[in-house]
Parts: structure tokens; C-alpha cells; sequence
């Protein structure tokens, strides 16, 4: 921000005095420059760290005040207040702007060919999300789009899109800032989100196939193991305790894997892996 003095000659630096306060429901002192000696104690705390005067603009009778890390609440009417060789002010106006400059994109497949696409910006004042096909034809009537302030006061605007559409097509979300005149857009890309849901949804499908195969299989080897243990229960001789001299295999304890023959493991193996 800027106001101006006239200076006669050179300036003499330790006869001026600037002072510059924001015009709030309360008056903020923003900064003060006393007879050539800056003055910090009375500055507010909403412009501390952020505020300095480009001294070096003073002799050509300039006074110019520098803001960094510029906030929505810094927006308002500042007076500027010159005393040198007599006493003047100006009142100045300043607008922030937040240009909706970076979009966040999702594209998600919810099957059947329906797509959600939703778009989501940060900025200030307030803007509305256009969104268009390939043929940039009008889709925002079939959009919802909600707003929410943050604490910094800037409008998160978020926009989703469902549809239906084939793959390899493309969609625009728009954010247009009529205050400012100003748009800012993104592409969504139908093919290339695609390959990531898809991918996603085939090792669930896979996963999936792979547990069902298991269970089977742990089935069929139960019902075989069950059906030769009858088998074998049903073709056994009876024997006398005294008649058995050691521990020996009882034919009602079966091992399993006896079921398979080698090419049926083999099978078996290929199918797991």
C-alpha cells in the first residue's frame, strides 16, 4: 500500500513521522515510524512479524507499506498518516483475493459404468463449479456441490459428479470466481483412473477365487479321507488283545494324503499355485 508527501529537497529523515493503523470496529495500529525511529510497542498483534516500510522509497517522498503472508482479515480500510513540515492522511481500501489455484480430483467407479467424479478447491470470495463433457456440454445440474469456511476463512468448495460414462473420456470440473472474473480448471481422465480401480477390484476377485478354491479343496479332502476310512473299517479282520504283540497302524487311523495318488497331488499343487 502506498501514500505520498511531498519532500523539498532532501529529506530530513529524523523529521518525519508515519504512521499507518487499520480501521476496524476497533482501530489496529498497524505501523509507526516517530521522528525517524520505528516504533513496535503499540503495533497489533494480528500484523506482528508481517509488516515493514520500504524505507528506501521515503527521500522520493513515498510511503510504502509491505504486508507478507497475507490473510483474509487483513482485508479493509487502512489510513496512512504523514507528518512532515505539517500533517496529511489518506484512507486506502485493501481487497485480498484467494484464486482457487490448486484442485484435488477423485474419480471412483461405483459398477454398472456409473462414475463419481468429484473436484475440491480452496479460495476466496465464494465460487461456482461448472462442469462440462468432452463436447463441453453443461453437466452442472447434475452436480452437488456443498461450501464450508475454515478457520483461515477460506471457502473449501467441493463438487461431485455422478454419472454414467464408458471408458477413455474425459470430464471438466470448473471453478468460476465471478468477483474476480477469474476461472481455474482441472481434467478428469475416465481411462486413467480406470486402470487403478480395476486393478484394485481384480485382486479382490482374484483374492476371492483363491479363498473359495481353498475351502473346496479342504472339502473334497475331508469327504475322501471320511470315504476310505468307511472303506476300510467295513474290509478289516478282528483281532485278540493277546494276539497283538506290538503297537501297530490301525487301519480306522488314516493318513489323509493317502487319498491322492501322485498325479492327483501334482493337480493339486498347480491349482494352489
Amino acid at each position: 500500500m502506498e501514500c505520498t508527501f511531498p519532500v523539498n529537497g532532501k529529506l530530513k529523515f529524523r523529521d518525519l513521522s508515519v504512521s499507518w493503523e487499520k480501521k476496524d470496529e476497533l482501530k489496529k495500529q498497524v505501523y509507526v515510524l516517530l521522528k525517524g525511529e520505528e516504533d513496535f510497542q503499540s503495533q497489533h498483534s494480528d500484523f506482528r512479524g508481517r509488516i515493514k516500510l520500504l524505507k528506501e522509497h521515503l527521500n522520493l517522498g513515498q510511503s510504502l507499506l509491505q504486508i507478507t503472508n497475507v490473510k483474509l482479515r487483513d482485508a479493509g480500510f487502512y489510513r496512512c498518516l504523514i507528518g512532515y513540515g505539517g500533517a496529511d492522511y489518506k484512507t486506502i481500501n485493501l481487497k485480498v483475493k484467494a484464486p482457487y489455484r490448486t484442485i484435488t480430483q477423485l474419480v471412483v467407479s461405483t459398477g454398472d459404468n456409473m462414475w463419481k467424479l468429484m473436484c475440491q478447491s480452496e479460495g476466496y470470495p465464494q465460487a461456482a463449479v461448472i462442469w462440462q463433457n468432452r463436447a463441453h456440454e453443461d453437466l452442472t445440474d447434475k452436480a452437488n456441490t456443498s461450501y464450508e469456511t475454515g478457520s483461515d476463512q477460506l471457502y473449501r468448495v467441493t463438487s461431485t459428479l455422478t454419472i454414467k460414462s464408458r471408458i477413455d473420456e474425459i470430464f471438466y470440473c470448473i471453478f468460476w470466481n465471478k468477483e474476480l472474473r477469474e476461472n481455474t480448471s482441472a481434467i478428469l481422465h475416465i481411462a486413467d483412473s480406470a486402470d487403478v480401480v480395476l486393478w484394485t477390484e481384480s485382486r479382490r476377485f482374484v483374492g476371492a477365487v483363491l479363498i473359495v478354491t481353498a475351502f473346496i479343496g479342504s472339502v473334497l479332502l475331508s469327504m475322501l479321507c471320511i470315504r476310505k476310512a468307511r472303506a476300510n473299517k467295513g474290509n478289516r479282520t478282528p483281532v485278540t488283545i493277546s494276539s497283538v504283540t506290538k503297537p501297530s497302524k490301525d487301519k480306522d487311523t488314516y493318513d489323509c494324503r493317502d487319498a491322492f495318488e501322485d498325479g492327483e497331488l501334482k493337480y493339486m499343487q498347480i491349482e494352489k499355485t
